[in-house]
């Protein structure tokens, strides 16, 4: 558990242990991602909001859900990223995550309707996009960060929402 765990890149914020490019645990990446001995009250505030508060979108994803990111970064990413230029594994990542959750909402609903894979695939767009052009709100307050990043979401929402049923 004493493992450097370093983070890096678009899909989950890669996690890597000290000696080199194997994965870390998933233990060892969580308490990296939340904060050792931190009260739970605090990482599940930084869980929530840290996200909103990233400079940009990319990084918004990068603090999002740390325990999918981590399964994305070493089940899709990575592998993604073996054959791939960094654009089409980031797009194929957030494929894949839409293409997951939904196979969920397909089996809830029992309706097959492809707005979910859709919508997560837009994120990637947007992410890569703003990745690309540089787009930093790093130097606007905090509540100016979290306004352009719900913005982001809910727009990629509104583009995608005439598939809803």
């Amino acid at each position: 558990m004493d493992e450097q765990v370093q983070m890096s890149g678009i899909a989950g914020g890669g996690a890597r242990s000290a000696r080199g490019r194997e994965p870390v645990s998933l233990q060892a990446y969580l308490e990296h991602r939340l904060g050792r001995g931190r009260p739970w009250w605090r990482q599940t505030y930084d869980v929530l909001v840290g996200p909103l508060l990233a400079p940009s979108f990319a990084g918004f994803w990068r603090l999002w859900n740390p325990v999918w990111g981590y399964y994305l970064l070493y089940w899709c990413y990575r592998p993604a990223r073996r054959v791939l230029p960094r654009a089409a594994a980031v797009l194929m990542t957030f494929a894949a995550s839409g293409l997951a959750h939904n196979l969920l909402a397909v089996a809830l609903s029992r309706r097959v309707n492809p707005f979910v894979t859709v919508w997560f695939t837009l994120y990637g767009v947007v992410a890569v996009v703003s990745d690309a052009l540089g787009m930093d709100l790093s130097r606007f307050p905090g509540p100016v960060r979290v306004a352009v990043n719900l913005a982001y979401l809910a727009g990629c929402y509104l583009l995608v929402s005439p598939l809803l049923p």
